[in-house]
């Protein structure tokens, strides 16, 4: 009985392991970060996906600084600012590490035209608008050129 429960923890240790050791996949991200925006079961899964990954991606780190500030939005009035902050410090450091790429400028962006200006975080907005415009044949693939230039075309006004 004894070997059976060492048995048992082991394998209970080995698996927690690997949930922890799970990454974030970049392509998952992509497809559920809008929906995530908008919704509160989605983004506090992604939340809390993101609070075990130390991932150095650039990318990553900007997807999880736009989820932190997505969380203001459920959050109650006191926590709402500490989840903006956390975010934008991630968004900022994703940018400073990769000033050229598209999708971590348009992250970006999407956060700044969005927020409410009395939060100041908007400062970017126009920088990253004709950043994005002008290097939009850099995203990946033409499902992504084609998202991103609608969403430009909806936002050309804000």
């Amino acid at each position: 009985m004894k070997i059976f429960k060492i048995i048992i923890a082991s394998i209970l240790i080995c698996n927690i392991s690997n949930i922890k050791a799970q990454t974030i996949s970049i392509d998952e991200i992509r497809r559920e970060y809008s929906k995530a925006m908008e919704n509160q079961a989605l983004c506090e899964r992604w939340y809390a996906r993101f609070q075990n990954d130390n991932s150095t991606n650039n990318k990553i780190k900007a997807y999880k600084g736009g989820i932190c500030m997505a969380m203001a939005r459920f959050a109650p009035i006191p926590k709402k600012m500490a989840y903006i902050s956390q975010g934008k410090k991630l968004v900022e450091e994703a940018v400073s590490n990769a000033k050229e790429d598209v999708e971590i400028r348009f992250i970006r962006y999407g956060l700044q035209v969005n927020l409410p200006p009395i939060l100041a975080y908007n400062k970017n907005k126009i920088e990253d608008r004709n950043f994005i415009n002008s290097h939009i044949d850099k995203l990946p693939n033409e499902s992504m050129k084609q998202g991103v230039k609608k969403y430009m075309e909806e936002t050309k006004n804000k």
